[in-house]
């Protein structure tokens, strides 16, 4: 099984901007957005995980060993 997710939502991204490789936080509803996805997959054993090196994109992530 394949997943694919999206980091939530930035004030950035609320107002139409593309920033390309920029870091910039996360706003309240993107927040939310993150939280509501980790309960969704929290779940779900992989073996293998990619993720961007962007600071807010491993926020609350725990890949439990």
């Amino acid at each position: 099984m394949l997943y694919i997710v999206r980091h939530g939502r930035t004030r950035e991204n609320a107002l139409g901007l593309l920033l390309g490789h920029s870091d910039p936080s996360l706003d309240e509803l993107g927040l939310r957005q993150a939280a509501t996805t980790a309960a969704s997959i929290g779940g779900i054993r992989s073996c293998l995980l990619y993720t961007s090196d962007a600071a807010d994109e491993g926020l609350g992530v725990d890949l439990g060993g």
